[in-house]
């Protein structure tokens, strides 16, 4: 260690080892540590809560079915009338949402349809298939192998009244929406979700409806955020673009720690004369790290300003990219009182991949089926600067810091990673 502290060397993004990294878990132990949810709570209505978190535990105000309802078409009629008579008289109709009003008399049945009130004094359901109709008033039984209550669904089987249905934290899907609706329930109290603030950076960026000049780009990074953010249903600030000058970078930090709870902005973090970003937060507040062992990602930062969580991303297209989904998407989650896990699967390598010892690798493949096995092969260049890698990759290949090159056949991991962004 003493060695390392001597070096004067410094560390660009072509090194696979750098000493001032830290491994990918480190960095998100760090990111867990200060992405508390927030405690503020709001109403939504019911149409909106999809994926929302419950900021309290919710109670039924109804049984669930409010009422003893037929399971199957059929007639409705007592039991031990069977033990008599095989022929019943039809005396009505229950419907689903017309009910026969009134209570069956000896020797009668009502024909009743699935979901349709069971009759006062009937206490079984026979399927029509057991039935045999004599003309259009009388039904004469066939099926020996009745029960009492048989194809009857009762009142508050499913859910009783003043039980908890949902609890708190539970995120909202479209089955707990349907369970809200059964109860009457139009608004529910939920968790504030976090607004994200961000923005770009750099000289050499150009607005996308700006001409283009020789030696500038256009300002992708900017949309490749609002469409991750969108994704996953984030409230946003979009604060446009910063020029390299410390001036114009404080100016929308400081925006940004008034607007939301997390900022996020690309470029400016690496290690070239230009790049303010870095100093800009420590002037500000606090960074936690700014280099993680990761290809392609090295130069992010993470720290605080205030109460506002600020993430700064590298400026190639592919690493603001991967570090969101990698870093920021799980804060965002934490935030917003979800657990956030990546789910990786096991596949069978038809590529020979390059890498070196010393840093993890997400690189861009497409995973395929064959002979119901993972197969995944690499989509080519690997640069982190080929947006279009992205677009014709289905996967990432996620090579960690103690892999070398990949040999065919080998197994990798691999994250689908278009679900989350």
């Amino acid at each position: 260690m003493s060695t390392m502290k001597k070096s004067k060397k410094i560390y660009s993004c072509m090194d696979d080892y750098d000493p001032n990294s830290i491994l990918i878990d480190d960095a998100l132990k760090e990111i867990h540590k200060i992405s508390k949810k927030i405690k503020l709570y709001e109403y939504v209505p019911l149409e909106d809560s999809f994926n929302r978190v419950l900021f309290e535990n919710i109670k039924a105000k109804l049984k669930v079915p409010n009422y003893d309802n037929s399971a199957m078409d059929g007639y409705a009629l007592n039991l031990k009338d069977i033990k008599k008579c095989k022929i019943f008289s039809i005396a009505g109709f229950s419907l689903a949402g017309s009910p026969y009003k009134g209570k069956i008399k000896k020797n009668e049945c009502i024909k009743i349809m699935t979901g349709a009130v069971v009759p006062d004094g009937a206490n079984v359901v026979i399927m029509k298939e057991e039935v045999e109709l004599i003309g259009d008033k009388e039904i004469k039984l066939i099926s020996k192998q009745i029960k009492k209550f048989q194809n009857i669904r009762f009142s508050g089987e499913d859910i009783q009244v003043n039980r908890i249905i949902l609890n708190k934290d539970h995120v909202i899907d479209s089955a707990s929406m349907g369970l809200l609706a059964s109860q009457g329930i139009n608004k529910i109290k939920v968790y504030k979700n976090p607004k994200v603030s961000f923005f770009t950076s750099g000289d050499e960026v150009v607005q996308i409806n700006k001409k283009l000049p020789y030696g500038k780009v256009h300002d992708s990074n900017r949309y490749t955020l609002l469409g991750m953010l969108k994704k996953n249903d984030i409230q946003i600030v979009d604060l446009g673009h910063a020029k390299d000058d410390i001036k114009d970078i404080k100016k929308k930090f400081n925006q940004a720690i008034k607007k939301s709870d997390l900022v996020i902005s690309t470029g400016g973090v690496s290690v070239g004369d230009a790049d303010y970003i870095k100093d800009v937060v420590n002037s500000l507040g606090d960074i936690n790290f700014w280099k993680v062992a990761v290809k392609p990602g090295r130069p992010l930062a993470f720290g605080k300003i205030k109460d506002t969580i600020f993430f700064g991303l590298p400026g190639n297209p592919v690493s603001v990219m991967i570090t969101f989904l990698i870093f920021v998407l799980p804060c965002i989650k934490l935030l917003m009182g979800e657990k956030h896990n990546l789910d990786f699967e096991s596949a069978i390598s038809e590529s020979e991949l390059k890498k070196r010892k010393g840093r993890a690798e997400f690189q861009r493949g497409i995973i395929y089926k064959k002979n119901n096995k993972n197969y995944v092969k690499t989509v080519g260049e690997q640069g982190s600067g080929i947006l279009s890698s992205m677009t014709r990759a289905n996967c990432l290949i996620y090579l960690p810091v103690e892999q070398g090159k990949v040999k065919l056949n080998d197994k990798v991991q691999i994250l689908m990673f278009k679900e989350y962004i």
